[in-house]
Order: C-alpha cells, then structure tokens, then sequence
C-alpha cells in the first residue's frame, strides 16, 4: 500500500519532466548512464498489475543507494509509471549487480508488452 501511495505521488511529481527533451551531446554523462536493467520479464497479476522481475548493473565507480525506473505499456511512454526500488544489502556496489524479483511496474491491461527503464539513480 505504502509504494502504491509513493508511486503516484511521483507520478505526479514527474509528469512535467516526460515532457522535457533528452540529453544532447556535449552533456556530461549522469550515473544513471552506467545503470541498466537485464533479463527483464514482467507478468500481469489477476487483480490486473503488472509485477516484473530484473537484474540492475551498476557499471560505474559508485554504489547505488536507490533506483528509480519509468515503466510503460506496448509503445505508451507518456502514460509510463514511476516506480522506485532500493537494493536488498543496502546499495549496489560499483561494477555489481542484484537481482530484484515481484517488482510492482503499474497497472497492465489486456496482452500489453511492459517495458521499463533507468531514469535516475543515487
């Protein structure tokens, strides 16, 4: 319940950013850059959301203390789902990798494909 509340409370806080234009060459690289997910498989529940299950890598110099990931369905980026995760030993270590597993990433309708990614790390 309590990451239901904090995930629409960021949904909110992040609609204005969706709109915001990438990065543009000549940017310095953010952590994030060096964060990604792997072996993504996601199923939708009976009580109709979508529950994923992942590895991040952290292929940077730092650890990771928390993840933020934007999830959408089929090709619908704008209507995406901010979901936050936190590593189960406290942080990724640099150049590591964790497993996450029963992530929830949203509400799935029908035979949506879902689809997430790394939008900010710390």
């Amino acid at each position: 319940m309590r990451l239901i509340l904090v995930v629409s409370y960021l949904v909110s806080l992040s609609t204005t950013a969706l709109g915001q234009t990438p990065a543009t060459t000549g940017q310095k690289l953010t952590l994030s850059d060096g964060v990604r997910i792997e072996a993504f498989e996601s199923h939708k529940r009976s009580d109709g959301y979508g529950i994923a299950s992942f590895a991040i890598s952290n292929d940077t110099d730092k650890s990771v203390n928390s993840i933020e990931l934007m999830c959408w369905l089929d090709d619908d980026r704008a209507h995406g789902t901010t979901v936050l995760i936190w590593p189960k030993q406290g942080a990724i270590r640099a150049h590591g990798s964790q497993e996450f597993s029963n992530v929830n990433i949203g509400r799935a309708t029908g035979d949506a494909r879902s689809t997430c990614e790394v939008a900010r790390v710390e």
